[in-house]
């Protein structure tokens, strides 16, 4: 297959792991843009062009081939290959890159304001899904990145987003974690060194008086 070249490229999705003896992979997301992995489209997987040629869905994840990978060992030697896909124009679609959601209000269903997104964590492939930092009131909370969790609408007239969420029950019945600053370190209290003891020399003892001679 052809190197990558120059064009505009962004993250859609890592390869996890080699899948059956047929040159298959598990792929985990990071795009909901449609058609990003359908067949015959070109995707960059490591440093390489390559065309999606089978797509379907497994365990909240994808099964994938790739045109010139077919068998087990050229499977494995994508595990941990991000798959990179064209940087489209999103302007008219109501799909949003992970990193877009960085900045929007949050918003719960019932009408509470619930912060603003802080920080996208992207977790180990095993979890299945990444997530979401939100910042409230100088804490924070993480919400699962994930549809049935939140979805981005427009409100108002200027058609501002908001991320609407529905978080899982029980995720908010807490208070938001605080991170508070490292407190600063003590200064270290040497104290100052004793003064030297004075050096007490006896006096010298008087020598003894001579013993009379004996006749």
């Amino acid at each position: 297959m052809e190197p990558a070249g120059d064009a505009a490229t962004v993250l859609i999705g890592r390869v996890v792991k080699a899948h059956g003896i047929r040159g298959e992979v598990v792929v985990h997301p990071l795009s909901d843009v449609p058609g990003r992995f359908d067949v015959g489209t070109e995707v960059v997987v490591g440093d390489t062009r390559r065309v999606i040629t089978a797509s379907r869905p497994h365990q909240g994840r994808l099964l994938l081939a790739f045109e010139g990978v077919a068998d087990r060992n050229a499977a494995e030697r994508l595990r941990g290959r991000e798959v990179l896909g064209p940087d489209v124009d999103l302007e008219d679609s109501d799909a949003y890159y992970a990193h877009e959601l960085v900045g929007l209000p949050v918003r719960h269903v019932d009408g509470r304001d619930l912060g603003e997104v802080s920080a996208l964590i992207e977790l180990p492939e095993a979890a299945g899904y990444d997530l979401l930092e939100i910042a409230r009131d100088g804490g924070s909370w993480l919400l699962p990145a994930a549809e049935e969790f939140a979805e981005v609408v427009e409100e108002g007239d200027d058609g501002a987003l908001v991320l609407l969420v529905e978080p899982p029950d029980g995720l908010l019945d807490g208070e938001p974690e605080v991170v508070l600053p490292d407190a600063p370190d003590e200064p270290e209290v040497v104290p100052p060194d004793a003064p030297d003891a004075p050096e007490v020399v006896p006096p010298d003892a008087p020598d003894a008086p001579d013993a009379p001679e004996q006749g």
